[in-house]
């Protein structure tokens, strides 16, 4: 049974590969949140993670959620506020993963985990993952946290010595949608949208255990 670390489990995508994965019961689950009682889980399943309360920038929590697992999902991202324009948290992306690749490259070689998978978005390549009809809301709302999501995969492809085995996997628009589980994932691909969902399904069913697509940039969408 695969022992998955998970940073940002406690919403969004993460969270729906959580609970897919505890309907599968094939892996065990370690989540690190800021707030356990407000986590979007019921007790029961609760009952079935192991949850570490704590920030993802406090160096020792962080450590104490790597410790003991093989396969850290990470798919933190900050709040936007659309009111002011801005991003409640700028940087958290950069920042957070600054703090877990410091943590990785101070553990043990034997105690690291052997993968790890970042949920990051599409256009960050010139728009090229995004149809043009989309690409005047990717320029004007999104500027700001697709620089933070740059510097996060720049930190995963260039700073990360620890965890080789890594995978990026970009979402188009996320939606509320129901799982699905039929979608699109490959490189460079282009699309509008995919429900966070089925972006839990690729993360629990492609990004775990297969090694297809280690060392990628992946889109998933519709």
């Amino acid at each position: 049974m695969v022992k998955v670390a998970v940073f940002g489990g406690s919403k969004g995508c993460s969270r729906a590969m959580v609970l897919q994965g505890l309907e599968k019961g094939e892996h065990e689950f370690k989540l690190l949140v800021r707030n356990p009682d407000n986590a979007d889980y019921t007790e029961d399943q609760k009952s079935k993670l192991t949850i570490i309360k704590g920030d993802a920038l406090d160096a020792e929590a962080v450590k104490q959620t790597l410790q003991g697992t093989d396969v850290i999902v990470y798919s933190i991202g900050s709040a936007f506020d659309f009111k002011k324009m801005a991003m409640v948290n700028p940087g958290l992306c950069h920042d957070t993963m600054s703090v877990m690749l410091q943590v990785l490259q101070e553990l043990p070689e034997n105690e690291r985990p052997k993968r790890l998978v970042v949920v990051s978005t599409t256009g960050l390549d010139k728009m090229k993952e995004v149809p043009y009809l989309f690409q005047p809301l990717y320029h004007l709302v999104l500027h700001a946290p697709h620089q933070d999501k740059k510097e996060l995969e720049k930190l995963v492809v260039d700073e990360n010595k620890s965890v080789p085995d890594w995978i990026i996997v970009r979402p188009s628009l996320l939606t509320d949608g129901a799982l699905k589980g039929k979608y699109k994932a490959d490189v460079g691909i282009s699309g509008y949208t995919i429900s966070r969902e089925d972006v839990g399904h690729f993360l629990l069913n492609q990004c775990i255990v297969p090694t297809t697509w280690i060392q990628k940039k992946v889109v998933v969408t519709y």
